[in-house]
């Protein structure tokens, strides 16, 4: 029983035991399953926050990209508002013509305001070129611009403006910077229609903020883009620019005759013609000749085929043809044929291999004379053309191999070579550019003169690595024959009509200014002005009243350290080569048309250095002489060597200068070895006894057919009287550094064989002494700054020739602002920087176009302005053909100089006799066609008096984003 007991005891405890088990795995089981349920409720807690967190997010995102869209909308809108503040601040100024030449700071500020006056000179006010309707003309820039912007449409009404007012400047603004009135601020311009109800369309508003200095106005443009779910609220931007109003020809050359541009001949700016005489013989009103024509005869093929295909595809005449152009494209293939081979794969010099020449491998997207040039040059390959000669010392290239260079291995024109690596000498576009000029002959030569824009982080020179002067042609000197376009009065169908494509004229590469075209014809007067001898009266007797200095021959005698009364009789020792020397030249007191030293007085041709020349000149010769605000005397007919003109230089001359024969009275003729003798030719009635006598057996029959003797200071002259050189002015500066402004009285009429100037050697113009800037003497009053300013030549109907033919290397005559001149010749090394301005119109029947029986005379298509090499095929009789000049000891010469001056005494064809060449006579070298440099100045000061609208630069210097200040 006790057993039986403890057995089931045993298997009661055994239940338990297990009964425990199962109820503590129970217990552990629940437990498991809490944990998962606190686990998976957190995870649903997680993703749910995580839900709620990129939801967030993507409305922040939402948010912000709408916000970003807004900014977006607003600046666009900004930016749009700012161009055409810009375009209506164009139209609006130029609608003002304007006699004075300066816009200071009072007369732009008056100019603003509509407030000028008489003293500020004839003022014309034009209609609004955009042809909208307006109430009255405006009386200031302010109005006009108003004007513009009242006939607007689609303007909406923000912050209160729903019209343009012109008021006072905001509260606080500064009136150091600002002017306090005169402001123009425009009702916001829609950019699109409303839909209605909350939305506001994206708009721009302007104000036009006139500046204290009186020519510059600051444009803001607010763009505003607004929220349709919070109405009335617009997110806005505000951007500036300041915009700058002048008075400026816009052009490097505006003349009444024909212009010829030559070979080797760079110009920056546009070129303007008024010249319409077209059906007479040669009467193409511009000739631009090609710079790389004659370099090779392979070369020569090239352009040809060029040309071919330029008249047949090239649209828009800028003598360039456009690569994957629909049309232009087709002028790279054979024949111009769109379907033909291209004239690249040509083989032009017939070595098996196709040249290549027809590729654009200065990238610019055109082939055009400078790709071919590099083609034909570029022996390695390399897109680019080493240089050769005196052009390469001292640049990268000094010790590659030359390939610029011909058959016997010399260079083809080292003239050519240092103009293309010489322009555009600011590459950087950072305002700073040339060099130290140290030996003043306007050439940068690296091994010895620093430049002016050094690069101290890299140890260069910075437009040097862009390809100013470093020795190579290549896409770096962006070549063009003009950077610019060229404008013409006359019609292109007349033009055409009457000499023939108009394109057989010009030649070489035009890449005008944005939004122009290459060539403009029937052009207005706005942009072609009519300038004459009248146009600069005012500016004129500014620079007369300047010339206040001692008398001419006082300062002479100053220089020499004599008296005056000593000056009559003087004898130059010439001891001192660096001295001050005088050479006199005497009056003609026994009236044989000579002066009474013309055996030992100095003379030369006119033009100087001309194979023919029209006239011969006796001189006085000053030399190594400092003259200050002189007036060069009627009559003298001067040489002035390495003398120094400071302040304002004026040549006097009679004016009244209309007799017909006034440029033949006193004309000499000499075979270059002899001293010059009077022509004997009968010019007027007093040349015959009939006019003393009165009997007709005493003239000839056609005696009444003559003219009467000239009235010269209401006298009648005849005989050696009538001499006009003693009433005229023909003038020659040699190596002359004029410090300040050289100007001439106006003749009426243009007679070129008597009132001339000539700037020959290394002549070259400034406004301060280069090497003596705070030496008072040496340069100009203070008070006639101003003046000189407005131009550093004015010789309205004057003849004006710079440099001569076959000018020797160290020629170099460099210019500045405003020339003013009848007709003016640039030939041999020059470089100007402003502007020409040519005032004589050729006319049949008037001036010099008329002989002495009244009868008309001549071309007008010969009397032009000519700047480089012509030859005599283009009617230039003051020159020769290079290439049929003589060769003497493997040199081509132009003559022969027999007094060792280094001029041509002997024409090419007239050798010297055995005589002469016992005695010295030597052959005097071609140097080579020259080169000239001419860039417009669009920040040259204008004289007064001409008549020119105003117009308008941007200063990118200026932009600002951000509110107003």
């Amino acid at each position: 029983m006790r057993k039986l007991s403890r057995c089931r005891k045993a298997s009661n405890l055994s239940i338990m035991a297990a009964r425990i088990r199962r109820q503590a795995c129970m217990q552990f089981l629940a437990s498991r399953r809490g944990v998962a349920s606190v686990l998976a409720m957190m995870m649903a807690i997680l993703v749910g926050a995580l839900a709620v967190a990129m939801g967030t997010v993507t409305q922040g995102n939402l948010r912000n990209a709408s916000t970003n869209l807004h900014v977006m909308r607003a600046m666009q809108a900004s930016e749009t508002g700012l161009e055409i503040a810009k375009q209506r601040l164009e139209e609006a100024a130029a609608r003002f013509i304007v006699e004075k030449g300066e816009i200071d700071q009072g007369f732009g500020t008056r100019l603003w305001l509509g407030a000028t006056s008489f003293s500020d000179g004839q003022i014309i006010v034009l209609p609004p070129r955009t042809g909208f309707s307006e109430g009255t003309y405006p009386s200031g820039i302010a109005q006009a611009v108003a004007n513009r912007h009242a006939v607007d449409q689609n303007t909406i009404e923000v912050d209160g403006i729903d019209s343009v007012v012109i008021g006072p400047a905001p509260a606080g603004t500064d009136l150091g910077e600002y002017i306090g009135e005169g402001w123009v601020t425009t009702p916001a311009i829609a950019l699109r229609d409303s839909t209605g109800g909350d939305d506001m369309p994206t708009a721009f508003q302007i104000t036009y903020a006139p500046l204290a200095n009186g020519v510059d106005v600051r444009i803001f443009s607010t763009g505003y883009d607004f929220d349709p779910t919070r109405p009335g609220r617009a997110l806005t931007r505000v951007i500036s620019e300041d915009v700058r109003i002048a008075k400026n020809v816009d052009s490097a050359v505006v003349s009444q005759s024909r212009i010829l541009i030559g070979k080797n001949v760079h110009i920056e700016g546009d070129i303007g013609t008024r010249f319409d005489q077209v059906e007479v013989e040669n009467g193409n009103p511009m000739v631009i000749r090609s710079d790389f024509a004659g370099l090779d005869p392979i070369l020569d093929t090239q352009m040809v085929d060029l040309y071919n295909n330029l008249a047949l595809h090239d649209v828009d005449g800028d003598n360039r043809l456009r690569v994957g152009h629909p049309i232009e494209q087709a002028g790279l293939n054979v024949d111009g044929d769109p379907n033909g081979d291209p004239l690249s794969d040509v083989d032009y010099d017939g070595d098996g291999l196709p040249d290549g020449a027809f590729t654009d491998i200065t990238g610019d997207g055109y082939v055009d004379e400078f790709d071919l040039f590099i083609a034909f040059f570029d022996s390695n390959g390399d897109g680019r053309v080493a240089i050769a000669g005196w052009p390469a010392v001292g640049t990268p290239a000094e010790f590659d191999t030359p390939e610029f260079i011909g058959s016997d291995g010399l260079p083809v024109d080292s003239d050519l070579a240092y103009l293309i690596d010489s322009s555009l000498p600011d590459r950087n576009l950072n305002g700073i550019s040339g060099f130290v000029d140290s030996n003043g002959d306007g050439v940068w030569q690296p091994a010895i003169e620093p430049g002016a824009d050094y690069d101290y982080d890299n140890g260069t020179w910075a437009d040097q690595v862009l390809g100013y002067r470093d020795g190579y042609i290549d896409y770096k000197d962006q070549y063009v024959k003009v950077d610019g376009h060229l404008v013409f009065l006359a019609a292109a169908e007349q033009w055409a009509a009457s000499q023939g494509d108009i394109f057989d004229a010009v030649h070489g590469s035009i890449r005008p200014g944005t939004g122009d075209s290459p060539l403009e014809f029937d052009a207005s007067i706005d942009l072609l002005p009519d300038v004459t001898a009248d146009s600069f009266t005012d500016t004129q007797n500014a620079l007369y009243a300047a010339a206040d200095g001692g008398t001419f021959w006082s300062q002479v005698a100053q220089n020499l350290g004599i008296s005056e009364p000593a000056l009559v009789g003087y004898i130059e020792p010439g001891l001192d080569p660096s001295a001050p020397q005088y050479y006199r030249l005497d009056p003609d007191t026994d009236g044989d048309g000579l002066p009474d030293n013309y055996a030992s007085a100095y003379w030369e041709r006119m033009p100087f250095n001309s194979p023919t020349q029209a006239d011969w000149y006796y001189r006085p010769v000053f030399k190594n002489m400092v003259f200050k605000d002189v007036v060069i005397p009627e009559g003298l007919n001067g040489l002035f060597e390495n003398c120094t003109m400071v302040g304002v230089t004026r040549i006097e001359s009679y004016t009244d200068n209309t007799h017909v024969n006034w440029s033949l009275y006193g004309a000499l003729e000499s075979d270059g070895v002899s001293p010059p003798t009077p022509k004997t030719d009968p010019l007027d009635k007093s040349d015959f006894d009939r006019y003393t006598t009165g009997v007709v057996a005493d003239g000839p029959s056609n005696y009444d057919d003559f003219p009467d003797p000239p009235i010269i200071y209401g006298t009648v002259k005849t005989g050696a009287d009538r001499d006009t050189k003693r009433y005229s002015n023909n003038v020659r500066f040699h190596d002359c550094l004029f410090v300040g402004s050289l100007i001439a009285d106006v003749p009426d009429n243009y007679t070129h064989l008597r009132n001339k100037i000539q700037l020959t050697g290394a002549t070259r113009f400034t406004d301060v002494h280069p090497d003596e800037p705070n030496n008072a003497q040496l340069n100009p009053e203070p008070d006639d700054l101003a003046e000189i300013a407005k131009s550093s030549m004015m010789a309205p109907n004057y003849s004006v020739d710079i440099g001569t033919f076959n000018s020797p290397p160290q020629q170099n005559v460099q210019l500045k602002g405003a020339i003013i001149a009848g007709v003016l010749d640039v030939r041999g090394n020059a470089s100007i920087n402003g502007a020409l301005l040519l005032t004589f119109s050729p006319q049949p029947g008037e001036g010099p176009l008329v002989d002495s029986f009244g009868v008309p005379l001549g071309n007008p298509a010969d009397f032009n302005t000519s700047i480089g090499y012509f030859g005599p095929d283009d009617g230039d009789s003051e020159s020769l053909d290079p290439e049929t000049l003589p060769i003497e000891n493997g040199v081509k010469i132009v003559g022969w100089d027999l007094n060792g001056d280094g001029l041509a005494d002997l024409g090419p064809d007239t050798p010297p006799t055995p005589e002469q060449r016992a005695a010295g006579a030597t052959g005097v070298p071609f140097y080579g066609y020259g080169r000239i440099d001419l860039k417009f100045d669009p920040d040259l000061v204008m004289p007064d008096g001409l008549m020119l609208p105003l117009s308008t630069s941007e200063l990118p210097d200026t932009y600002r984003e951000g509110i107003r200040r």
